[in-house]
């Protein structure tokens, strides 16, 4: 018969085991989180080859893998991804990827290098209509050696192939899934990345789920739930009754708010996002850059970054922020009323009659309904008669986006004088060219420079980084000395609230957030 001391231990060890089954199960079930994200825009579409939008783009990073990308949120270099090495050829035309194997995308198809070939043949295609199209105009042909290497021929040598293979648009989709959906592969986005798409439904969520057979660190959330809440000060309230666990594009009015509240902090990161008016250079009154220089007079940026901003913000000192690649320094726009009516006066001597319409969104930048208020009565300051339409953004980016049949997308809109848009890009050459361009199929505004695209396709055939750099300088003195396109408002800093507590978020300049490697307390 056991002793008592013999069964005491048994009992004890039962329960000593019990206690750490029941601590395992608890510890398992934490560890198993929703992140939830609310932005100030809903997502139009999760098709890298057609998509614009940093919050589309926010959440697809996490479905799709490139070629390459960029090491760390300094991009300070470029990495493998699913290619795992390059070569390039002695004449800079040819380049040959080796890419990994065993890897297959979330419909269980496999990656390969005919993935690679659809896709990039996908983007280049004007049937597709990709506003993004430009940005791969070097590539003349993609071949496939075999399953695990691809060639790419560029029509000249191609300075910048790397950084375009690492930019957004050229996520790696399978190829399976697109033909199977066509049109509305876009709500069906299948990738390689560490989460998978398991539910949109539009204007109120996308949930996305981990990848189990991710080929690196898995993500740490189980499911990442967005939301888009477009009014800045509901997304506080989201924040603060733990609604949310991170809030993405604050106001500045809620900067002091978040950092007092006990449950949360506040995330303040440089960026690269500089917000404009793009101006329609094809009618009148903008299509004469007297007329654009003078409007950029007629701005008085430090009160508005002062009062409106409430000093999270910088005056523009160019057209490219800190941050972006090749910056070439300029000296700001003073706020000289007299010299833009002078302007004015030189053009429309009787003033310009017609009126002036006037688009923005409404969540999607930093108080941007409120500064294109602002810009409105400085216009009426100059004697315009203007119009103010507010946006919702999927509607807007669709409206200024929309594609001309056989012509990729649109030059902007009739309907519209001038438009509110960010822009994040820290890549020089597509940041110029997708705006400047007289080729560019994202060149909303009409802007044609000769001058300018002779000094594109110089830069664009340039293998000397620092010469190619002094071009891309000296297309940034015209435009906002000579001939501007757009009328420069301000350079945006990033305003994020998080949870007390929460760590691993990785932000970029150009305001792309990962949230895979997140944690909660």
């Amino acid at each position: 018969m056991p002793s008592i001391f013999t069964l005491t231990r048994r009992c004890c060890l039962t329960v000593s085991i019990a206690l750490l089954s029941t601590t395992t199960i608890t510890t398992a079930a934490r560890a198993e989180f929703d992140l939830r994200v609310v932005q100030g825009s809903d997502v139009d579409t999760l098709d890298p080859a057609v998509a614009r939008n940093r919050p589309s783009q926010v959440v697809y990073g996490h479905i799709f893998n490139k070629l390459v990308r960029w090491k760390d949120t300094k991009l300070s270099e470029i990495v493998p991804d699913l290619a795992e090495s390059w070569s390039k050829s002695a004449d800079g035309l040819k380049w040959t990827f080796k890419l990994r194997k065993g890897i297959k995308f979330q419909d269980d198809t496999p990656f390969n290098a005919e993935a690679v070939k659809f896709n990039l043949d996908r983007i280049n295609d004007p049937a597709l209509g990709s506003p993004n199209r430009s940005l791969f105009e070097d590539i003349a042909k993609v071949t496939v050696i075999d399953d695990s290497t691809v060639e790419i021929d560029t029509k000249k040598p191609s300075p910048t192939l790397l950084e375009v293979l690492a930019e957004p648009y050229s996520s790696i989709s399978s190829p399976v899934a697109v033909q199977k959906n066509g049109r509305a592969y876009s709500r069906n986005p299948i990738g390689t990345g560490p989460y998978s798409l398991a539910e949109w439904i539009p204007g109120q969520k996308v949930v996305l789920k981990r990848n189990p057979n991710y080929f690196e660190a898995a993500g740490k959330a189980a499911t990442i739930t967005f939301r888009p809440v477009p009014e800045g000060s509901a997304r506080v309230i989201e924040l603060e009754t733990g609604n949310a666990d991170i809030a993405l594009s604050l106001a500045p009015e809620s900067a002091d708010e978040i950092k007092q509240h006990k449950a949360t902090d506040l995330v303040v990161e440089p960026s690269s996002f500089q917000i404009s008016f793009d101006l329609n250079a094809t009618k009148p009154p903008f299509n004469d850059p007297r007329v654009r220089q003078a409007v950029n007079y007629a701005i008085n940026r430090d009160a508005l970054i002062k009062t409106i901003l409430q000093g999270y913000g910088k005056s523009p000192e160019g057209i490219f922020p800190e941050g972006v690649q090749g910056r070439a320094k300029q000296t700001s726009y003073s706020y000289d009323i007299e010299k833009a009516r002078k302007l004015i006066a030189e053009v429309y001597p009787s003033g310009f009659k017609e009126k002036i319409v006037i688009w923005t969104p409404a969540g999607r930048y930093m108080k941007d309904k409120t500064v294109a208020e602002v810009v409105q009565g400085s216009l009426n300051d100059l004697g315009f008669e203007t119009e103010f339409k507010v946006w919702e953004w999927a509607s807007y980016q669709k409206t200024l986006y929309r594609p001309e049949p056989g012509k990729g997308t649109g030059k902007g809109s009739d309907d519209a004088n001038l438009w509110m848009l960010g822009t994040s890009i820290t890549n020089a050459d597509w940041r110029l060219r997708r705006k400047l361009s007289s080729k560019s199929d994202s060149n909303l505004s009409g802007y044609n420079n000769p001058g300018v695209d002779a000094l594109l396709d110089k830069a664009s055939r340039d293998l000397e980084y620092a010469s190619r750099m002094k071009t891309y300088g000296d297309i940034q003195n015209i435009v906002w000395n000579e001939d501007p396109s757009a009328l420069v408002l301000f350079d945006q800093v990033q305003l994020i609230g998080v949870a007390k507590g929460l760590k691993g978020l990785q932000v970029y300049s150009d305001e792309a957030v990962r949230f895979d490697q997140v944690t909660k307390p």
